[in-house]
């Protein structure tokens, strides 16, 4: 007696051909993700300068952080002294505005917000 074959050509092309476009996109976000992050790190490390350098001269601090993001692209960024060595403190706030497009999902805005206070000197 012979068994009936069972024909299961090509079920492993359909199924990758279903999932590889979920692949696509999920990669995608990882990367755009990524992208983002490692712009808010360079917007939380141009805080902490600029915040170290309002510690010393508060006039410095927001051109500081301004030049120090010259180099990066992290959207449309804006700086604020919160406040000078009134306190004995001195506090700086960047943030950043930028557009990340994803195939199949679309473009969105991401807001990104950064501060850092460093003890003034004396």
């Amino acid at each position: 007696m012979r068994r009936p074959r069972t024909t299961d050509d090509g079920v492993a092309a359909v199924e990758f051909a279903l999932v590889l476009p979920l692949l696509v996109v999920l990669l995608f976000v990882i990367v755009n993700g990524g992208m983002v992050f490692l712009d808010q790190l360079h917007l939380q490390s141009a805080a902490r300068d600029a915040a170290r350098v309002a510690s010393v001269e508060p006039m410095q601090a927001c051109p500081t952080a301004l030049d120090g993001l010259s180099g990066n692209d992290v959207g449309t960024t804006s700086c604020e002294l919160v406040q000078d060595c009134s306190n004995g403190t001195a506090e700086v706030r960047l943030t950043a505005v930028q557009n990340v497009s994803i195939p199949v999902i679309g473009s969105r805005t991401v807001n990104l917000d950064a501060s850092s206070t460093f003890v003034c000197v004396p």
